[in-house]
């Protein structure tokens, strides 16, 4: 943006044609930062105009959100009818500046001067570009057409200095095909905006993988940035989807053993402990309502892709839970009917997985059942601790008393609430241990295994 921040384009294409009843439908879309959203927009769209005059028209629709330096979450659906038809989230990371950056660049269906009646959606310096959604490059097409913008050369050569862009195509190694290259030699600019053209082949770029290559050099031939760029899968006719047409299902191969609701329901549920808060509302209230079989596999798909660098890693991370998923439903699940993500046990094992150490109390008699859990890493963070008791003793889960891991429980009278009933403290004994904590010292084991874990 000319103020210096970032936006992010979420975009959605769709055919309509004589059949296509003249309806709308909602695009919501919105970027999350940590738990708070930052920017949202919701758009009602028409599937088709009033007045048509062709028998099938391409549509695009093009929202600009601001997003903020950072990692953040880019989430968006298309509802029709109380129906979600497409629903998926992204990961986004924006640089925070001081180094020459290129733009994720756009791939353009068509192009022309902006004028006052153009979509301020579409501009892009002085241009009116309808963009390629998808970044799919048809079989058929003679060749691609792109706009990027290269941020901040100037700090680096000096205004008005000249610089060499290469671009181009990649060979299947991921190097520079050199009968696919081409050189522009520009002016550097706080903002230096790209639009080129490159020549296609049914075999150039590859179909499976067409890579876009960028490259800013000096005068004297040392590379300054650098970006390859994987478009999307190339197909024959660059046909869109058809919004009265369900979306391609295509999930993961770990998913395919999900077949009927129940068990897609129960499957959602035990990704609750490992999502974000918006993921977890997603799944709450969207996948969770509508119990829609493809819906969720696909959000399950996008879920675990987008934590992942390819479809093997993100079917192997998945195998991983799968495989969490039914050790904690045989350790913690009998109370929860079988369900061990629901327990708070059940919950912190998917997310950090083993413990490196356990220490099980079930059968003491001056304390409620208890076991301290300890990991040398958990998530992010080093050395923390989980102590989990049944207060009531008998057929219950085991809760979370205490934890010296960040954004857990953390009750600093865990000692006094862990005696049993026989042996409780006096409210005064109780409120003085709140206000004047225990140091690791006491000679009461809970705490001795608690800070001292073997």
């Amino acid at each position: 943006m000319p103020n210096g921040t970032a936006y992010v384009e979420v975009q959605t294409a769709w055919t309509s044609d004589t059949d296509t009843p003249i309806d709308s439908v909602t695009i919501t879309s919105l970027v999350v930062r940590g738990d708070e959203v930052s920017s949202f927009s919701k758009d009602r769209v028409l599937l088709r105009p009033a007045d048509l005059d062709t028998l099938v028209l391409d549509h695009v629709h093009v929202r600009r959100l601001p997003i903020p330096a950072g990692t953040a979450r880019v989430e968006w659906s298309v509802v029709n009818h109380d129906s979600t038809i497409w629903l998926h989230n992204a990961s986004v990371h924006v640089p925070v500046g001081g180094a020459p950056e290129f733009t994720d660049p756009l791939l353009i269906r068509t192009h022309s001067k902006a004028t006052a009646a153009t979509e301020p959606n579409l501009i892009h310096s002085g241009l009116a570009l309808l963009p390629e959604v998808g970044r799919n490059i048809p079989l058929d097409a003679s060749s691609a057409s792109f706009y990027v913008e290269l941020h901040g050369m100037e700090d680096v050569v000096g205004r008005d200095s000249l610089f060499l862009l290469a671009f181009g195509w990649a060979d299947d190694s991921g190097d520079w095909q050199p009968s696919w290259t081409k050189y522009a030699r520009l002016k550097a600019a706080q903002v230096v905006p790209v639009f080129e053209s490159l020549p296609c082949t049914p075999s150039s770029p590859s179909l499976d993988s067409p890579k876009l290559k960028l490259e800013a050099r000096t005068r004297d031939g040392h590379v300054v940035v650098s970006r390859d760029v994987v478009l999307g899968p190339r197909n024959s006719t660059g046909k869109q989807m058809d919004p009265g047409e369900s979306l391609d299902e295509s999930w993961l191969p770990s998913l395919s053993d999900y077949t009927t609701v129940e068990s897609l329901v129960k499957h959602v549920e035990d990704h609750l402990a490992v999502a974000t808060t918006n993921e977890q509302n997603t799944m709450q209230h969207t996948l969770l309502a509508k119990r829609d079989v493809a819906e969720m596999k696909r959000y399950l798909t996008g879920f675990w892709m987008e934590r992942s660098s390819s479809v093997a890693e993100a079917d192997a991370r998945h195998r991983q839970h799968v495989e969490r998923i039914s050790f904690v439903d045989e350790m913690y699940g009998d109370c929860k009917y079988g369900q061990g993500s629901l327990t708070e046990m059940g919950n912190v094992y998917l997310r950090f997985g083993k413990p490196n150490t356990v220490v099980q109390r079930h059968h003491e008699t001056d304390y409620y059942p208890y076991e301290i859990w300890h990991y040398h890493k958990a998530g992010r963070f080093n050395n923390k601790r989980f102590l989990f008791y049944a207060p009531h003793v008998v057929a219950e889960c085991f809760e979370l008393l205490h934890s010296d891991m960040l954004g857990e429980r953390q009750n600093e009278d865990w000692l006094a609430q862990l005696r049993s009933r026989e042996n409780r403290l006096r409210v005064s004994e109780s409120m003085e241990n709140r206000l004047n904590p225990r140091d690791s010292f006491s000679r009461e084991e809970p705490e001795d295994l608690f800070y001292n874990p073997r």
